[in-house]
């Protein structure tokens, strides 16, 4: 004959334990008992979060600011940089004229110091000829140009050698012959294609400007005023 085990615990008043062992009864055990649950389906959060509120062990902690050391975040170019390249690019262009247009005005209205204004004018024509030029190197090094090599050695050795053995008129004129010689080589030359468009007309302007000063430098050296 069978034994009812079921209907003897009854009878006794014992309690069955939970045969379910499986993830969603330990969690609604854990749910009804007042724990926290571990497995619930995304909807069944939201209502225990509702009802329970967020216990702290479900909140993320705040990330932590790592103290990177300077010089590995030196080379990074962040997006708000980027954006703002444009506008420092242009301004530190038209910076760099300052020097040409002021120098040309002391060198008009100071006629007693007319040799120390000539030759810095010469002096800052000819490093920011070998600043424009040096800049290609870096271009011809990744696209593998040698001759973009060979044409900024040539003007930088043209402009220094003009420096020396010329006249400040003369090499005045000069200058300006190469500042303009280089906006065309960077327009026709495949190498300075990838140049930002706003970057192609800053150089015109600029070098348009340092031009200009150049030949009123040489004009006023070469025409005796009285």
């Amino acid at each position: 004959m069978a034994v009812n085990h079921e209907k003897i615990r009854r009878l006794l008043g014992e309690k069955e334990p939970p045969t379910d062992h499986s993830l969603r009864a330990k969690s609604l055990g854990r749910a009804l008992d007042g724990d926290i649950p571990k497995t619930l389906t995304p909807y069944e959060w939201e209502q225990w979060y509702a009802e329970h509120g967020m216990p702290d062990s479900h909140v993320a902690p705040p990330p932590t600011k790592k103290n990177t050391p300077w010089w590995r975040t030196a080379g990074n170019t962040l997006a708000s940089n980027i954006d703002k390249t444009p506008l420092y690019t242009t301004w530190l262009g038209r910076a760099g004229l300052l020097p040409f247009i002021g120098l040309l005005a002391a060198l008009y209205l100071d006629t007693q110091h007319q040799q120390l204004w000539a030759k810095s004018l010469a002096s800052y024509t000819l490093a920011i000829i070998c600043f424009l030029v040096g800049a290609w190197w870096g271009l011809a090094l990744i696209r593998r140009s040698p001759a973009a090599l060979l044409m900024s050695n040539a003007v930088v050795l043209v402009a220094f050698f003009g420096h020396v053995l010329l006249a400040s008129g003369s090499f005045f004129l000069l200058g300006a012959i190469l500042f303009v010689a280089t906006v065309v080589i960077e327009r026709r030359h495949a190498l300075f294609h990838p140049q930002p468009p706003y970057y192609a007309r800053l150089r015109l302007q600029l070098s348009l400007v340092a031009s200009a000063s150049l030949l009123l430098a040489a004009l006023h050296l070469w025409v005796p005023t009285n």
